[in-house]
């Protein structure tokens, strides 16, 4: 139904859902890249729904892009591990 004021108004545009892993809300093309809320292609009438939209987006985006800066720091680089060890943070590999 509509408003108080009888008037109502949607969000339109934005990414393609087809270019995005919605589980991730990456883009498919542009691998690292993320998207939410008003950045997609999602039609909602405002006043809640838009915001719910959102808030799910974000929080998709940002557990992805927590897991991705987790594993990134977590990487080891084989050719500078000496028995499972990194360098200290001064020293260079090899030293």
């Amino acid at each position: 139904g509509k408003g108080v004021f009888k008037e109502e108004f949607v969000t339109a545009g934005g990414v393609g859902l087809k270019g995005v892993n919605m589980k991730r809300m990456e883009s498919k093309a542009v691998p690292g890249l993320f998207f939410a809320g008003e950045l997609l292609d999602v039609d909602g009438i405002t006043g809640g729904y838009n915001l719910q939209s959102a808030w799910s987006t974000g929080t998709a985006a940002g557990r992805a892009v927590a897991d991705l800066a987790a594993s990134e720091v977590l990487q080891v680089d084989p050719a500078s591990a000496k028995a499972g060890s990194q360098p200290a943070s001064h020293e260079q590999p090899g030293q």
